[in-house]
């Protein structure tokens, strides 16, 4: 009985002992896959030299070694642990900002306070144009009051609400009298500003909309000068570097634009309306080189600040992994967020740990990247830059091809963030031209409507009225070619290869 139950002992730890056997081939088999894959998809060099040394201890260390190895590893982890419980020494210590490239962007800006629009729209921030309570068809029926021109007596409730707004729109009228407008750029992350945008858009529907009212009521002067306004509140937006205010821009041009249009060709413009009109209607002189690297500068500060919020700096200048995230989100979007508990404090510390592997050691070092990164977009701003050749949808990165291309480090990270802002430069530099298009297109119909009146019929072709305007007001900016007119008698079209000026 003795000799078969040692027997099954000794069975049994030889199962046993083949079961670590495999677990340990496993293992082996499992680090070096992790390595292969680390290389293939060239993770950080902390992490493939970390599982290099791990599989290096388990085959080519001598076994007496080992043992000391791994009390080594769990001598680290023990400290580690420690280390998380530990009180941080905080004081003095703030996200990092980039104050020199911040002071950078805005150096050259600066305009006296008489002459800054800017400080006039500061002012009517503090006021709520649209609260909820504006009347419907102000601008949430069809058609509404932007549609065109509008009668008191058909929709009084919106004339009365527009009476109780008439000091905003002097305001207004007051800040469209001066030329330039520079908002300063005191964070790039700016929720207040994300506000400004669409209280500017509300600012223009006030104006359309009593516009409208004025051209039906008669009043033709009043009119002209609210539509105008919103056109130099447009240019206002355009000397700003984000691509937002320009497209902001873009939108609220339109609306005043159309109704411009509408009046020059369907209304009864005097020859001094239209040379009112031909000389507030500025377009964008075909800038676009200067417009896109100044967005360019603007949209990599934007994204070395938000790649950066995971970094401290001290009063001294020295730079670490922070150890609030959540704080460091918060001064970036100026949000209030709860400070953090006792335990999530420690998770967030346990987060250095991965992020220490992951993440580039300074803040500058993020910063190199993203500038090179971003490096091959400044040749968008050249004027033989190839705008045909359109990207690759960025959707097509899900496709096998490109997945074996992924890295998994943060290069690739902010390679990828910055490849997918490519297309929307291409669409940018659509709508630019489509905008200047339109710009120039305004002008044109001006000079077409003044040889009407003084010749009681539409031109037949656009040579009669070169001599009264400048060169490029013909030129399609798309094509580099003349814009297309048809006279069809009692109507006419205008248009060019991406805008409709005036209906086929």
């Amino acid at each position: 009985m003795a000799e078969e139950k040692q027997k099954t002992e000794k069975k049994k730890r030889g199962v046993f002992g083949q079961i670590l056997i495999i677990l340990k081939w496993i293992s082996l088999i499992f680090l070096g896959v992790l390595l292969i894959a680390a290389l293939a998809f060239h993770a950080p060099w902390k992490v493939t030299t970390l599982l290099a040394i791990v599989l290096l201890a388990c085959t080519i260390l001598p076994k007496p070694y080992r043992k000391w190895f791994w009390s080594s590893v769990g001598a680290v982890v023990i400290v580690l642990v420690i280390w998380v419980f530990l009180p941080d020494d905080n004081e003095g210590w703030r996200p990092y900002t980039f104050d020199e490239e911040l002071a950078a962007l805005d150096a050259g800006r600066g305009i006296p306070d008489e002459e800054n629009a800017a400080v006039i729209y500061n002012q009517l921030f503090e006021i709520p144009i649209l609260d909820g309570n504006e009347p419907e068809f102000l601008i949430r029926t069809t058609p509404y009051s932007l549609s065109g021109p509008w009668l008191t007596k058909d929709h009084p409730e919106t004339k009365q609400w527009l009476d109780g707004h008439q000091k905003t729109i002097a305001t207004l009228l007051k800040a469209s009298q001066r030329e330039r407008c520079w908002f300063p750029i005191d964070t790039i992350v700016s929720v207040e500003r994300m506000d400004q945008l669409p209280a500017i858009r509300h600012m223009s529907c006030l104006l359309v909309s009593a516009g409208n009212n004025d051209m039906a009521e008669g009043r033709i002067d009043s009119a002209l000068e609210k539509y105008l306004c919103v056109i130099q509140m447009a240019q206002h937006l355009y000397q700003q570097p984000p691509m937002l205010d320009f497209l902001v821009g873009v939108a609220i041009e339109d609306l005043a634009s159309v109704q411009l249009n509408r009046f020059i060709i369907e209304g009864q413009p005097t020859v001094e309306h239209l040379q009112l009109i031909w000389a507030s209607v500025k377009d964008l002189k075909n800038n676009f080189s200067s417009k896109l690297i100044s967005d360019l500068e603007y949209d990599k500060l934007y994204s070395k600040m938000l790649c950066c919020i995971y970094y401290e700096i001290n009063e001294s200048g020295k730079t670490r992994l922070t150890r609030n995230p959540a704080a460091a989100i918060q001064a970036q979007f100026q949000q209030e967020i709860p400070a953090a508990t006792y335990w999530e404090g420690k998770v967030y510390k346990a987060w250095l740990l991965w992020a220490w592997f992951y993440m580039p050691s300074t803040p500058q070092k993020v910063a190199r990247l993203i500038d090179d990164s971003y490096e091959k977009y400044y040749a968008m701003a050249e004027p033989d830059f190839d705008w045909a050749e359109q990207p690759e949808e960025w959707l097509s990165v899900v496709s096998t091809i490109n997945f074996l291309k992924v890295d998994f480090n943060y290069r690739y990270f902010i390679k990828t963030t910055a490849d997918m802002s490519e297309s929307s430069y291409y669409g940018f530099h659509d709508i630019y031209l489509k905008r200047l298009t339109l710009q120039r297109g305004s002008r044109l119909l001006a000079a077409i409507r003044r040889y009407q009146l003084e010749n009681g019929s539409w031109p037949e072709s656009l040579e009669p009225i070169e001599s009264t305007v400048p060169p490029e007001a013909l030129i399609d900016p798309v094509t580099g070619e003349k814009l297309e007119y048809e006279n069809h008698g009692e109507r006419f079209s205008l248009y060019g290869e991406k805008a409709n000026i005036w209906p086929k």
